[in-house]
This record gives structure tokens, sequence and C-alpha cells, in this order.
């Protein structure tokens, strides 16, 4: 071998990822400009895509007011105490910092538009550049600049990544590749330590890619049965890198509400259950040159790993029923069922909508077996994305949120699929053409709904009404500033707008939907659904000011007809209690009125 071929190869990497950086960040930006032109008219009003997404902001408003960095309440929901958040800091680092740095150039409006759009584009930049570093290590340097085009298409996973989508959903998925990438990577002790601190970083952040996370902690749990020693240090690393991060966010992020009856993120549960696997895994790795055979490794592994499940949960017994096991049953029976993200695959109303959303990891579930049949020598590199692909499929059937996972994972293996539909010899053309349309997720997002608009024009146009009519034509114009233009106080909102209350106006609101906040949340329920002469009295206990209506409020539940003498039934029909005085508000349904 000549001297100078690895100076080359190491030149030719540097040019890759040199080109991959540069194709990711021009398509961020060329598609983050599209997709913020097109939705100008609610972004420019600060009217973000998704509830989380304004509760998310006024977060990181009152932390740079001067709310304390590990004080994650929420003071203005469910006041006069406030409710508890689960959203870590984490996320809101970077929105911050954006804000600040913006704001003596453009003003406070002007950053906050800034961050809400530069936030999710970085991100989205980030992703679509290690999605073409993963396509690379699977099948070669042509797989980077595919990897990246389908990464960009790979709907439902693009969702988390448009302009306003400041929750932390994008950060996850990012974390999750950067896990993929470091454990395809040489098992070293720097690429196990790098590992395991963005795994604590991810648990973190939230708790939704724990499945992820464990899988790929299994698959790493493999490698080191298999090949003992030569995965030694890689697991060292890992287990040190998730326990002193860990540690570290225990001594310097955790939140003041610490309760032990929670386990839905960073809590005592969380993260006594991270130090606990960390110290498990600092033990196998240390034990390794005892445990000579793979049958050993394997009993150790899968003795301490159900040792640390069990002592989680007998330490922390909350955890059996999961992260809502703290909600009303009336809350989990009746508010629950309606959170779209939270329910399974089967469980959406139109055809189109599964097909949108399971369309793209199907296939890349397929593609992953077939990745790991084709190839079972390299499963070393190729089993920890097929593993998060896999069982993001298999948790799609349950909640669809594992999507926006699985489907940005998926890209990089497609992207192999497109590569094998250009080798072939006979029928080139259509096979590659055959290969895009299958490989891209939005294809199964317009594709059926195209079909259907022209099968069915009438029932097309139906369904697309269908879509947040409660949000969207509630926020329409300037309502929401109308709305805080009346002196602040405590506004009584149904779920679907009153993170919007919180977030776009100065009132404060009783119940916003986030499961931690359970006497907010049944007062606001309870005062909608009750006759208006029991109604009035929550009013009074809760000191609220004013009631807000949008149309399709509670349409879930039926009121005419479950709740036909309920204020929600009375509002329904425009005829409002007399302690109730309407406010006047232009060019909206929403109706605002006065507590007397």
């Amino acid at each position: 071998m000549s001297i100078m071929q690895p100076i080359e190869a190491a030149a030719r990497i540097r040019r890759d990822r040199r080109l991959d950086l540069a194709v990711a960040i021009a398509l961020a930006v060329i598609l983050t400009l599209g997709w913020a032109i097109h939705d100008w008219w609610q972004l420019s009003r600060m009217l973000l895509p998704d509830p989380d997404d304004v509760m998310r902001l006024a977060q990181v408003r009152d932390w740079l007011g001067g709310q304390g960095i590990n004080d994650w309440t929420q003071h203005r929901m469910a006041p006069p105490l406030g409710a508890p958040m689960h959203w870590s800091r984490v996320n809101d680092i970077g929105i911050a910092a954006l804000i600040l740095a913006a704001t003596p150039i453009v003003g406070r409006h002007g950053a906050e538009l800034f961050a809400v759009l530069t936030y999710p584009a970085l991100l989205f930049a980030a992703a679509l550049y290690l999605s073409a570093r993963i396509a690379r290590r699977l099948w070669g340097p042509s797989a980077g600049p595919v990897a990246i085009v389908l990464m960009a298409l790979a709907y439902p996973g693009t969702t988390v990544f448009i302009p306003g989508r400041i929750d932390h959903h994008a950060l996850q998925v990012v974390l999750v590749q950067l896990f993929v990438l470091l454990q395809m990577r040489k098992p070293t002790w720097g690429n196990g330590m790098a590992a395991g601190a963005v795994t604590a970083v991810s648990l973190v952040v939230g708790l939704e890619t724990a499945l992820q996370i464990a899988v790929l902690i299994g698959a790493m749990a493999l490698a080191w049965i298999v090949f003992g020693v030569r995965e030694r240090a890689r697991l060292g690393g890992f287990a040190v890198g998730l326990g002193a991060t860990t540690l570290a966010f225990l001594i310097f992020l955790r939140p003041d509400f610490w309760s032990p009856n929670y386990c839905d993120a960073f809590t005592p549960a969380s993260s006594t259950g991270t130090l606990i696997g960390a110290a498990a895994l600092g033990a196998l790795a240390l034990a390794t040159p005892r445990l000579t055979n793979w049958r050993w490794r394997a009993g150790s592994g899968l003795a301490l790993g159900a040792l640390t499940v069990v002592a989680t949960v007998i330490a922390f017994p909350a955890c059996v029923n999961g992260p809502y096991g703290v909600m009303d049953p009336f809350l989990r029976a009746n508010f629950l069922p309606f959170i779209d993200e939270a329910n399974g695959l089967f469980r959406q109303i139109e055809v189109t909508r599964i097909l949108a959303i399971g369309g793209l990891m199907t296939v890349g579930a397929m593609a992953a077996i077939w990745m790991l049949y084709r190839a079972p020598r390299q499963w070393g590199v190729t089993l920890p994305v097929a593993a998060v692909v896999l069982v993001s499929a298999g948790l799609m059937l349950f909640q669809v949120r594992s999507a926006y996972i699985g489907a940005p994972l998926a890209a990089p293996i497609l992207a192999g699929v497109v590569l094998a539909a250009r080798r072939r010899t006979r029928w080139q053309t259509p096979a590659v053409i055959a290969a895009w349309l299958a490989c891209a997720g939005m294809s199964y997002s317009e594709l059926p709904r195209r079909i259907v608009h022209v099968a069915a024009p009438s029932s097309s146009a139906a369904s697309a009404d269908a879509l947040p009519t409660t949000r969207v034509k509630c926020s329409a114009g300037d309502s929401w500033a109308q709305v805080d233009r009346y002196p602040a106080g405590v506004i009584m909102a149904g779920t679907s707008v009153a993170a919007y209350v919180i977030g776009d106006t100065r009132h404060s609101t009783v119940g916003a939907g986030y499961h931690r906040s359970n006497q907010g949340n049944m007062a606001m329920y309870r005062f909608f659904l009750s006759p208006p002469n029991q109604s009035i009295a929550i009013a009074r206990a809760w000191k609220v000011n004013y009631v807000l209506w949008c149309p399709n409020d509670f349409d879930e539940l039926h009121v005419g007809r479950a709740y036909p003498d309920s204020l929600a039934a009375a509002l329904r029909a425009n005829r409002p209690p007399d302690w109730l005085v309407p406010v006047p508000l232009r060019d909206t349904p929403m109706r605002f009125y006065r507590v007397r």
C-alpha cells in the first residue's frame, strides 16, 4: 500500500463530510423558507403549530424573565400554585440562546420569531447530516446524498422540524441518530463514553424514546456478549458517560419539584434506574476478563439487567402504571384517547392518515430486515439502526409518535434500496422511479390524498375541513391579541386552546391538558360538563374571570347527547347563563365571556 493512500482516503472522507454538510444545510434552509412562507400568517403572530410548542415558548419566556433554571412549574396554569411540568431545560437552552443573541438586533418579538424559525431548522440540518453519515457507513460514499434527500422526505418524521416546532421531539431524533452513529463506530472507550453521555441527555430531555434507547443498549450488550474483550472498552466508556452525565444533571439541573410518584421524565425513578443501569454495565465491563465465554456473559448481562429493572420498580412502584398512571381515571378515559400522537396506528380515523403515518415505517421495517438478512456478518454496523426502525415500527401500532423517531432512521436504510435499483442492468429506470416513490415518506402522505381528492372530491373537502378546526379557526386574525387587551385574569378554556392562552396572552388558565396538572384539568372538565348552576361554584373556587369557548370544543365527548344539561351544551347552543357576560371579539368564531 502506498504511503499516500491513507492520506488520500482521509482527504476523501473530509470532502464527503463537507459535501454532506453543505447539502444538509442548503436543503434545510430551502425547505424551512418554503414552510415558513406557507405558514407565515400564523408564525408572524407566534401562533405555533402545536400547543406544546406554544407552551414551550412560554416556559422559555418565564426562564428568561427570571424564573429559576430548576423551577419547571408553569405558574399561569392552575393558579395560584401552578402546574409542575415534566419538560427539562435542556431543550430550552438552544431556544433561549437564539432569543438572547437576536434581541439586541431585532427586538424581543423579532428575536422570538427568529428563534422559532431557526431552532428547528438547525436541528433539521443536523438530522439530514447525520442521516448521510449513517448511510455512508451502511452502503458507502454514494449513499450520503441519497439519504439526505430521503430524510427530507421522511414524513411523518419531518413534521417535527417545520418552523415553529420548538418542542423536544426534534432534539430527540437527533440524539437517537447520534447514538446510532456512535454505536456503528469502532468499539473504543471514547466512542462508548460519548454514546453514554448522549443517552443520558436523551433520557433527561424526555422518556418518549426510552424503548429506542433500550434497544440500542441491548444491541451494544449483544455485541459485548458475542465479542467479549473486544467490546469491553466501549461498554465501560458507555457506563462512565451515562453515569457521569446523569450525576451532572442531578447536581445542576434537578427540578425543584422532585417527586417519587412520577415516572414520566427526569424524575427520581428515571435517574435512579439510569444510575443502577450504568453501574451494572460498568460491573460487566470490569468483569469481562473473567467471563470467558458468551454463555457467562449472556447470563451475567441478563441477571444484572433484570436486577436493574426490578430494583427500580420496587423502589418506585409508580413506574408500573407508566407515565400517565397519576392521571385521574376520568382523564385517562376521556382525554388521553383523543391525543392523536398517543393513539395507535389503526386508531386513526381515516385510511389516508393510516397510510401517511404507517407507509414509510412499513417499508423501512421490511428494508431493515432485508439489510440484516443479506449481510449477517455486518450486524455490528447494521443492527443499531435496524433495531431502532423495527422497534419504532412495532411501537407505532400503539402510539404513532414512535414514527417521528423511526421515519428519520429509516432514511439511511432506504438509501440502500435506491442504490440497489440504480445498479440494475435491466429495467433500471422504472426500478429507480419505483424505489424513490417507495422510499419517500411524502409519497404515502400525498398520493392517497390526491387519489381520494380525484375519486371523491366532496369527501376530500370534508376531510380537510376536519383537521385542527378548533385551534386554527379560533386563532384566525388577531383573536389572541384581542383577548390579550382585556385586563389579565384567569380564563377557563378547553384543552385545545388553553396553551395559547398562556403562550399568546398575559392571562392564566385553569386546565391545559398536561398530565401532571390533575386538579386543574379535572376542574376544567367539571366546569364545562356540569350544569351552569354548579359551574359557577367551580368558577368562584378557582377565581375565574373569563370563559373562552371555541366551536367544536368537547365534540369528542358528544356533549349534546352525553351531557345535555351541561354548560358546554348551553354554550354550544349559544345560550350562555346569566352569569356569563359576552365580551366582544372581531372576526373570530371564538366566544369570550366575563364572569359576573
